[in-house]
């Protein structure tokens, strides 16, 4: 994940890159212009500009609301179903879209898993392999990192935000990514909405259920490099039992 600053100015968003590459931050702004043609809702971005040698800035419209997470966490049975239709309806409308002239999803996974210092190289490999089985060269467009927090609400829509993993690959990763962050929720005992969620994407794109949780390893793996000790263990955990 980036580490940046966020602030507003003149009614846009200014999004501060402190470490990441002028190139990164680049190809993010390249990547979200391409989703906002696409005409999905997502703020309009205005240009880049380099602060000094190590921070660069992304300029953005300034969405005001509240994150779809809101909907999830300590929320009752109604709110829980309406925020999981939000939440797949947008996914299926991000899938609609053909992606071929991005970067492939699988490329920004197996960076993340390679890297990843709380894997054992024999657990790489293993997780490698098994995404290259179920990697089946489409180009439909991902968020790469879709999940409630990434969903903002102003009153008017739903809008998805942080999209510096957009790539061309297969959706039903991206809603095993998805499926993965309630499936951390419900560990926490917040709510149960990772079983609800895994069933309307299923009966809403039609795709069978076993492909979505095929991805489930690879996933975990991409996620397990994360600064949260519990959460990290309760990954590793999760799959060492995958």
């Amino acid at each position: 994940m980036a580490d940046v600053n966020i602030y507003t100015k003149n009614g846009k968003l200014v999004k501060v890159y402190l470490s990441d590459s002028y190139e990164y931050v680049e190809q993010a702004y390249y990547r979200q212009k391409f989703v906002h043609s696409a005409g999905l809702p997502v703020p309009a971005v205005f240009g880049i500009r380099k602060i000094n040698e190590t921070q660069t800035a992304l300029e953005m419209e300034y969405i005001e609301g509240k994150p779809l997470v809101d909907m999830y966490e300590g929320k009752g049975e109604e709110e829980l179903t309406e925020a999981n239709r939000v939440m797949v309806r947008l996914q299926c409308r991000i899938a609609s879209v053909d992606a071929s002239e991005l970067p492939d999803l699988t490329d920004f996974y197996k960076h993340e898993i390679t890297t990843n210092p709380y894997l054992t190289e024999s657990k790489k490999d293993e997780l490698l392999a098994l995404m290259r089985s179920l990697d089946k060269g489409k180009t439909k467009l991902c968020h790469g990192d879709i999940h409630p927090y990434n969903i903002m609400y102003n009153g008017d829509k739903y809008w998805i935000i942080d999209w510096e993993d957009a790539s061309k690959g297969d959706p039903v990763a991206d809603a095993c990514m998805t499926y993965f962050y309630t499936l951390r929720w419900a560990a926490k005992g917040n709510n149960r909405s990772d079983e609800q969620y895994l069933r309307m994407f299923c009966e809403e794109s039609c795709i069978p259920r076993e492909e979505v949780l095929a991805w489930l390893p690879v996933i975990a793996g991409v996620q397990s490099n994360i600064n949260d000790e519990d959460d990290r263990r309760f990954i590793l955990e999760l799959l060492d039992r995958l």
